[in-house]
């Protein structure tokens, strides 16, 4: 099977590090100073379940140059995935897949409006990891786990098949019953964890420590499981408690990938995150004050 990664960073670079060092043929889409260190020097890759090297890596610097993928996982910033998918419609196949690996609920719809003829897919991941270095990955916290599915068809042979290689390669993945719901799971972690630690500029152990940011923390998550369930989306009854628990687990001086963005003055998944939340809400007529001030207030500081 013939595989891109486009979005070489923390995602991309893991996951598809581990699928270089299984052997499999893996071509990574990378730029600039991160692309000439893996041609020169191979990928780094720094994990809690063992540090590895992949040498030689197959790389191109641009998404035209794809030829023939099979299986092409996305992983770009979701405010470049317009861009990344316009320039990947020439360059698949009709029956390549792509997996997009992003956060949000609806990436797949938007790649589907730029390709046509490829099976896109929604996904999962749950992983810290980061591009410290060029052509270095650090891989410091996470399940190190990655989720995908068919909306239509949860028994999609061909992503059967996809998990097999994935899972032969090291990788703890899973071909979904119910890719929406897995989405949405994390997603709603997400609205609150991001928006929350982002709104107030504090890692998550100090958002929970405080009464007060506490619980701001759980009414932004409430009202994300209000939109959910107006959308039909199955929930599971105790999903709040498991959120909340897995927020109260989480290393208290995690921060979120929004947080660092703000923080350095970057560009920001904001949109994709609570501001998508919020035109949830306005679609189903919910009230969901706590990220719309998130989202306005983000917005405003970037």
């Amino acid at each position: 099977m013939k595989i891109y990664i486009v979005g070489s960073g923390g995602v991309g670079g893991y996951f598809g590090g581990m699928l270089a060092k299984a052997g499999n043929n893996v071509t990574f889409v990378a730029r600039g100073k991160h692309y000439q260190a893996i041609k020169e020097r191979g990928l780094v890759v720094k994990s809690v379940a063992g540090d590895f090297e992949v040498k030689p890596v197959q790389a191109v610097e641009n998404i035209s140059e794809i030829s023939n993928p099979d299986l092409v996982i996305f992983t770009v910033k979701t405010y470049d995935t317009d861009d990344a998918a316009e320039e990947l419609k020439s360059a698949i196949k009709d029956n390549s897949i792509i997996i997009t690996f992003q956060n949000g609920v609806d990436n797949d719809s938007q790649i589907k409006k730029h390709v046509e003829d490829a099976k896109v897919y929604p996904g999962v991941a749950y992983v810290i990891s980061t591009k410290t270095n060029p052509g270095v990955i650090e891989q410091t916290g996470g399940l190190r786990k990655i989720i995908f599915g068919d909306r239509e068809d949860s028994n999609n042979l061909r992503l059967k098949e996809v998990e097999k290689l994935m899972k032969k390669a090291g990788i703890d993945a899973t071909a979904s019953d119910d890719i929406t719901r897995d989405l949405w799971k994390k997603f709603m972690f997400i609205i609150a964890f991001s928006g929350i630690t982002a709104v107030c500029r504090s890692a998550i152990g100090k958002v929970l420590s405080n009464p007060t940011t506490k619980s701001l923390y759980e009414q932004c998550l409430k009202e994300a499981i209000s939109v959910a369930k107006a959308m039909k989306v199955n929930v599971v009854d105790d999903i709040f408690e498991t959120i909340m628990s897995v927020s109260s687990k989480t290393q208290p001086d995690s921060k979120s990938s929004l947080l660092v963005d703000v923080e350095n003055n970057r560009k920001t998944e904001i949109e994709t995150l609570n501001g998508t939340l919020v035109r949830f809400a306005k679609e189903h007529d919910i009230d969901v004050p706590i990220n719309e001030l998130i989202y306005g207030a983000i917005k405003l500081s970037c």
